[in-house]
This record gives structure tokens, C-alpha cells and sequence, in this order.
């Protein structure tokens, strides 16, 4: 895979910026705050990560403004392409998730594109945390095939905010914090997710005369076996495999990072834990870990875009005698979908 990453952007309540996220990344700095209007079911105001702008509600509107922000923040870096044919991904959420707005599709279609004139082509793709890596797939063999230069341009936007979002969170057990009744007390869920809301954006080119702010060396797609709703534990072969793929891809590279949307559900616990066992000959000896959702909260399909916006981010500020590093990204996701990427920074002999 010889595709680059040639600018980014992201947003959301800790980071409403790239410069900002990197900042609420590095020092875990998470604006958590009481749910405007969403009480559990004993009364209790849901803690959740979300922007202070009230006025906005959880409809069409509020995605309609974070994916424009962050597209914002990525355009400002591309200057110099502008003009360029290009092609919009969207990656959003299933539409038969409980809050999803009616034709947020459409409007999403119709706001983005006043910002890319020169968008050729707009594919619409819904799933979980992982969805984005089925459009990187499609991508490589896009640009493959382009005999002209064209840019690709991930734009994925989330939110658990609605009424309907979060109650379904706290029916399934996965909303943090939330109350339930257990031997006559009132006790705290310490497990599952803290709801957030966001929007992310990587823009993708093949190896071009203007250096690029990162590599991306590698990416793969598997499927899970063993599913949240399973009555056993999950062993991760599904995302062990995604990340075999990946590396093998990207020429066997030694892991520096990874990169993770684990957030305190004892499932992705399991799976993590398992599928990092299992890597250990590909991870150098000192290597470290990154954690996005401690800052961002769960930002569902926008997850995966935003840790690639952000590792691409860290790269473009590296210094080239700085160490080189190779980043692994892994994807888990309410559904089977599992994705890895693998982030490398560009090659500084080429110019």
C-alpha cells in the first residue's frame, strides 16, 4: 500500500481542533459533563462528553456542524491541491441505531459538498467503530486503478446523544456511571462507555512531489467470532488476524504505538488483551500504548478516523532524526467488523 496521508482534521468537546485534540490526548483531558436532558433510570443526570452548545439539538443539525468543522480543519492543510478531482467517503453510524436522525445521509451529502466542488463521486458507508477500515480497502484499490491524481477524503461523524442512543446504552449495560438496582441498593455501572459525540477527517493520496504527513503502510479487515452479546469471553482472533494482516502488509514492521478504542468494557478488555499476546514478536520491547477514548469519550465510527487524524497529526510534527516509528491502529466495534492500521511515518529520502 503505497497511500498517504496529505492532511486531517478532527473535533470533538476536548479537542475542537486537531492542535487541541493532540494536546486532550497527550494529557487525557476529558470535558465530561451531566447529559443536558438524559436522566438513568433512577433520575440521575447521564455523565457523557459532549459540546457545552445547547441550542443545538441532537438532530441532523448537530452532525451537519461537526462534520463541517472538522472538514474545515483538514482542508486548511491542502492548499496546494486544491482544483484536484476528488472523492468523498461518509462513514455514519447503521441507520437502524436507536437516535439515528431520518435522512441524515442525505443532509450530510448536501452540506459537505458545498465545501468540495470538486468532488466527483460521494459513497455513503454505515457501520460501527470499525466501518472506515472497508473504506480504506476500497480506497487502495481505487487509487490503484486512478490514472489521474485523485484525493480521497474520510469524513466520519458520531454521536450517542440522543434520548434513544443513550437509553439503549444503558439498556445493554454500557453506559458508565448509569444507576442500577442490585441487592436492594442503588449501585454504578464501572464498566461501559462514557457517550460521546464528534467528527473526523483523513484525506488520502498516492505518493505525490508534496510530502505527505504520514504513510499509510498497511490496513486489513477481519470478522470476530465471538460477539459482546456472547456468554463467553472474547479471544480476539478476529482482530489478531486484522493486525497480522496489516503488518504483513505494510512489510513487517517493529511496532512502536498502538492505538486503541478500549474504554473499560470488560469485553474489549478480553479481546485487547489477547490479541496484544499474540503480537508480542511484532512489538518493539518498549513499545506504548494510546488510549484516544479516555479524552475523546466513545465517538463510535468516527473513532477509527479520528486515531488515524491524529497519528498522522503526531507524525507531521516529528522531526526526521528523531527515531522512526511504526504506529499500529486496532478497531474493535458493537458489531463483528474488526479493523488494523498501520501508520509509518514518510520516507524523508523522498522529496
Amino acid at each position: 500500500m503505497s497511500i498517504e496521508v496529505i492532511a486531517a482534521g478532527c473535533t470533538f468537546p476536548a479537542g475542537p481542533s486537531l492542535t487541541l485534540a493532540d494536546i486532550a490526548i497527550r494529557t487525557q483531558l476529558a470535558l465530561i459533563r451531566n447529559h443536558p436532558t438524559y436522566l438513568d433510570r433512577h433520575g440521575i443526570p447521564a455523565k457523557v462528553s459532549c459540546f457545552p452548545q445547547h441550542e443545538l439539538s441532537f438532530e441532523i443539525n448537530r452532525w451537519q456542524v461537526m462534520a463541517d468543522q472538522a472538514l474545515q480543519d483538514a482542508l486548511r492543510h491542502i492548499t496546494a491541491y486544491a482544483g484536484l478531482p476528488t472523492r468523498l467517503w461518509i462513514i455514519l453510524p447503521p441507520a437502524q441505531k436507536p437516535g439515528i436522525p431520518l435522512l441524515l445521509e442525505d443532509a450530510l451529502k448536501i452540506s459537505l459538498m458545498v465545501r468540495l466542488p470538486e468532488c466527483k463521486d460521494v459513497i455513503v458507508l454505515r457501520g460501527s467503530h470499525a466501518e472506515a477500515g472497508n473504506a480504506l480497502i476500497q480506497i487502495e484499490e481505487k487509487q490503484r486503478q486512478d490514472t489521474t491524481f485523485t484525493l480521497d477524503i474520510i469524513v466520519a461523524v458520531e454521536s450517542w446523544l440522543a434520548h434513544e442512543s443513550m437509553a439503549w446504552l444503558e439498556e445493554q449495560d454500557l453506559l458508565h456511571n448509569s444507576h442500577h438496582l442490585y441487592n436492594a441498593t442503588v449501585r454504578r455501572n464501572p464498566y461501559g462507555r462514557i457517550p460521546g459525540e464528534g467528527a473526523a477527517v483523513v484525506i488520502l493520496a498516492k505518493e505525490s512531489k508534496i510530502t505527505g504527513w504520514s504513510t499509510l503502510s498497511g490496513a486489513a479487515c477481519e470478522k470476530e467470532r465471538v460477539l459482546r452479546e456472547d456468554q463467553q469471553p472474547c479471544l480476539g482472533f478476529g482482530l489478531t488476524q486484522a493486525a497480522r494482516r496489516a503488518i504483513s502488509a505494510a512489510g513487517e514492521p517493529v511496532i512502536s504505538h498502538i492505538v486503541t478504542d478500549f474504554n473499560g468494557e470488560s469485553y474489549r478488555a478480553d479481546e485487547y488483551g489477547f490479541t496484544v499476546s499474540r503480537l508480542q514478536h511484532a512489538l518493539r520491547d518498549d513499545f506504548m500504548r494510546c488510549v484516544p477514548v479516555l479524552a475523546s469519550g466513545d465517538i463510535g465510527c468516527a473513532s477509527l478516523v479520528m486515531h488515524m487524524a491524529q497519528t498522522a497529526w503526531r507524525f507531521k510534527q516529528t522531526v526526521a532524526a528523531e527515531e522512526k516509528n511504526t504506529v499500529l491502529i486496532l478497531s474493535s466495534s458493537d458489531d463483528n467488523e474488526r479493523c488494523a492500521v498501520v501508520m509509518s511515518q514518510i520516507n524523508q529520502g523522498r522529496k
